[in-house]
């Protein structure tokens, strides 16, 4: 380094000048006249918008039909019992049942398993609204038996009748003492006798004994066996 030198002293500029030299050789550098600034981020390029499609008014698509459950097909239901003939009737969604006494007499029907249905209207296999009322005319298993003519001290033929009928008969003829058992030998009590059917008696029918003999009855409900008497039930 050339030093200058003014009357044997450094200059003050020159002083100033070796410094600054100094500072920049230490840390390893060399002085610039321009400040770099960072590289400016490119922005990605944006995918223009799709324009929006010119479509025309859009199709509903039509729902399935619903099933047409306001017409029913009558079942055949004559020779069941009515209990299970009204159960066929509402599974076809047909609730408006009505029953009737095909004898005429009018009976109040109170157990269903004891009736059996003879005829219906609408017949079987048309095709009727669901609201439609079917008839069904009924009888008991029992019913198409010949009528009794009571004759006072004669033991009538009661077998093959319902229970109330056959008591009904036999105190006609001057019978009271009447008791009904169980024909099963299960030693059950008729509580309601027309559930119940005749199907043997102790006094043969035809007979004349005293009208203070007991005469037992023996009996099982409908829908049981009947043992040799040959009953409907």
């Amino acid at each position: 380094m050339e030093e200058v030198s003014v009357k044997g002293h450094a200059s003050p500029l020159a002083l100033v000048a070796s410094c600054a030299l100094l500072v920049l050789v230490a840390c390893g550098s060399e002085p610039t006249n321009e400040t770099t600034d960072p590289a400016p981020t490119q922005a990605a390029p944006t995918s223009p918008a799709p324009s929006p499609t010119d479509a025309g008014p859009s199709t509903p698509t039509p729902s399935p039909s619903a099933t047409d459950d306001s017409t029913a097909t009558i079942p055949e239901i004559t020779g069941l019992r009515l209990s299970e003939g009204e159960e066929r009737l509402r599974s076809r969604g047909i609730l408006s049942i009505n029953v009737v006494d095909a004898s005429g007499e009018g009976r109040m029907i109170l157990e269903k398993d004891n009736w059996v249905i003879v005829s219906q209207r609408p017949e079987a296999g048309t095709s009727a609204d669901t609201a439609t009322s079917v008839t069904l005319n009924v009888s008991k298993p029992t019913d198409p038996q010949p009528t009794i003519n009571a004759v006072e001290g004669k033991v009538p033929d009661v077998v093959c009748r319902d229970l109330q009928a056959a008591q009904d008969a036999l105190r006609a003829a001057g019978f009271y003492l009447l008791l009904p058992k169980d024909g099963l030998g299960q030693g059950r009590f008729p509580l309601v006798d027309r559930n119940w059917i005749v199907v043997g008696q102790s006094a043969p029918a035809g007979s004349s004994p005293a009208t203070s003999t007991r005469i037992e009855l023996m009996v099982v409900k409908y829908g049981e066996p009947t043992g040799n008497s040959g009953c409907p039930s």
